[in-house]
Formats: structure tokens, sequence, C-alpha cells
């Protein structure tokens, strides 16, 4: 269900992208999964409508 894992600065510390096939399986996932790791003490859900743009972007060294 994971795909995605962020280390990120500011207000969190992770941010996480999920697969899940309907809300139900969310839920599932946030409240039997998530929330049961000890050192997780807070969720924050954002639900995309759509993707606008996907794509590798190469920096120059």
């Amino acid at each position: 269900e994971v795909v995605e894992c962020h280390f990120v600065t500011g207000k969190y510390a992770l941010w996480l992208k999920l697969y899940c096939r309907d809300h139900d399986h969310l839920m599932e996932v946030l409240i039997d999964i998530i929330r049961n790791i000890p050192s997780v003490i807070q969720t924050e859900t954002l639900i995309s409508l759509d993707q606008a743009i996907e794509r590798q972007v190469w920096v120059k060294q």
C-alpha cells in the first residue's frame, strides 16, 4: 500500500503516498496499521483528486 515515503522539513517528519482500493481500505490502513506504530502520534490525510503532471527531472551535477 505504501508506494512512496519521504522525509520532509517543516511541521511533519514523513510524507507517505498510499494506494488504497477505496475509502474503507484507507481507513483500515490508517487505523489498523499506521496508527498502531508506537512512534506515530498523529496523521493527516489528503486525497488526490487528479494528477496533472508526472515526470522525472534529472538535475545536472
